[in-house]
């Protein structure tokens, strides 16, 4: 009886702890980055203060998510106790040696195996997001990632370690959860926020590749998937600590039923709202989703002619008064912003000026559209500069092409980035009225404006479908907002006291 409010006092601080912790990192750190990175002019990214980003180093953010993976490591490790006790306790009252096979298969040493390694691997996780550690460049994502985890996709998940860990957990979960009637809830609870861990990784190693520019994304949901993830699995681990460990009701003698089971069918009620429930979380983190990719698109280049690598690239130099045009073909809408890499070197250090026009393609035509003057900086490799065009709805639907001419100082000249790898097939390089090779353009970005016309909505449907990387950020945004929307709904009907909690109370 002595124990009954000590037990009570620590569930309700483990509920607050856990309200708090949703509050704060749903309230503070993901709804701001969602309204920045959607409506960066209502709220630009940095007006957000840098203790609530958790990619900062140190931060608030970064801190707290460290203490919800040490929280789940320490939680986990109760756990495994408490099953390794009863494991002996229950070996010294058979009054006899237990062969080493049948412990190995019995699931309360699955079990406590599981716990364990869920427990090391949390402890890790959490030590690593610590800044002091991070900073002390110890091989810790090296040695479970592999080298050069950061470049490179595959080679994660074929590390033996994580493929150790997840068939540990697929085992721990299937085997180790079943025997007992919180086994269901636990296996769910923890199902989910694994899930959430590994989605994480894939987040964290893909976003180069499938968000590109737009790693902030990325970033984004990455952290809040392993946070979430940490506090799914910590709610698992602390029902698992507290929960009686009772067989499921089963058949009794002579036929009877046990009381609670006709309340399988009873249960089919249920199924409505909890579906309808399910929807409108899915709604709703479509709509956030949607939020957050629609800028994305509206930035997506018309036309993109960047070299991703050192392969391919070169510089075409330009002395004073020579030009280079560079076709840019029939855009879906006139573009309102180019850049493009160049660099002015001269030995005196001067900048230099570049006069550029949007003309209309084709031999006899050179119809001017729009033109101004760039200062370019004095240097030694090309930086990207950009061109600010005002829109012009009457050379919508015309092929187009950009016009550079050098104006410098004796002995320098204007350095503009290039690439022979054929990066842009529809449009070609002219240098002085004569025809480079067909496999070589000028690095440069075309975009259009930020608001949604036709041709815009014709450029984000062929930049969709223009590159894998598109369709599948678009894939992994809708699954983590799924997931980021779920999660603390889940956690605050947990942590709000119901009905059933207080009758176990009582």
């Amino acid at each position: 009886m002595t124990d009954i409010p000590a037990r009570q006092l620590a569930e309700w601080t483990g509920r607050v702890l856990l309200l708090g912790a949703v509050a704060l990192w749903w309230g503070a750190v993901v709804v701001p980055q969602l309204v920045s990175l959607t409506f960066p002019e209502l709220l630009p990214p940095d007006a957000i203060p840098w203790n609530l980003d958790p990619n900062n180093e140190g931060a608030v953010a970064n801190t707290v998510s460290a203490g919800a993976l040490l929280t789940v490591g320490a939680l986990a490790f109760v756990n495994a106790l408490q099953l390794f006790a009863r494991i002996r306790s229950r070996d010294v009252g058979r009054g006899k040696a237990v062969r080493l096979f049948d412990r190995l298969v019995s699931q309360d040493w699955i079990a406590a195996g599981g716990w364990s390694a869920l427990a090391i691997t949390a402890t890790l996780l959490g030590w690593e997001e610590i800044a002091e550690f991070k900073s002390a460049g110890l091989p810790l994502g090296k040695m479970v990632l592999g080298e050069g985890y950061h470049e490179t996709f595959w080679p994660v998940f074929a590390s033996p370690l994580i493929i150790a860990f997840v068939l540990a957990m697929g085992v721990f979960v299937g085997k180790g959860l079943s025997s007992t009637r919180s086994g269901r809830q636990v296996r769910g609870l923890l199902v989910l926020g694994l899930t959430a861990w590994v989605l994480a990784l894939v987040y964290e190693v893909s976003g180069e590749f499938a968000f590109g520019d737009y790693r902030a994304i990325s970033r984004l949901l990455e952290e809040t998937l392993e946070f979430g993830g940490s506090l799914v699995i910590g709610l698992s681990a602390a029902i698992a600590s507290r929960t009686p460990d009772v067989p499921r009701p089963v058949l009794e003698a002579h036929g009877r039923q046990a009381p609670n089971a006709g309340r399988k069918f009873r249960g089919r009620d249920r199924v409505g709202p909890k579906v309808w429930s399910l929807a409108v979380v899915v709604a709703v983190a479509g709509i956030a989703g949607l939020g957050i990719v629609t800028p994305a698109f509206r930035e997506a280049p018309l036309a993109d002619a960047r070299a991703y690598s050192s392969s391919g690239a070169f510089q075409v130099n330009l002395d004073d008064e020579i030009s280079l045009v560079q076709e840019l073909g029939t855009l879906p809408a006139f573009p309102v912003r180019i850049d493009l890499r160049v660099i002015n070197r001269d030995p005196q250090g001067r900048p230099g000026t570049m006069i550029w026009r949007v003309i209309e393609a084709g031999e006899d035509s050179g119809r001017i559209f729009r033109e101004g003057r760039l200062e370019v900086p004095a240097g030694e490799h090309p930086g990207w500069e950009t061109l600010e065009i005002s829109p012009l709805a009457e050379a919508e639907g015309r092929p187009l092409a950009l016009q550079l001419i050098a104006e410098v100082e004796p002995n320098a000249h204007l350095r503009v980035g290039a690439t022979k790898t054929n990066r842009y097939q529809d449009g070609r390089l002219w240098v002085n009225g004569e025809l480079t090779w067909p496999d070589q353009n000028i690095e440069f970005v075309a975009y259009t404006g930020t608001e949604l016309t036709r041709g815009k909505l014709r450029a984000m449907l062929g930049v969709l479908t223009s590159h894998w990387r598109w369709p599948v950020m678009v894939l992994e945004v809708a699954i983590a907002m799924t997931l980021i929307t779920l999660i603390p709904v889940l956690l605050v009907t947990a942590a709000l006291p119901g009905r059933r909690s207080r009758q176990l109370r009582h």
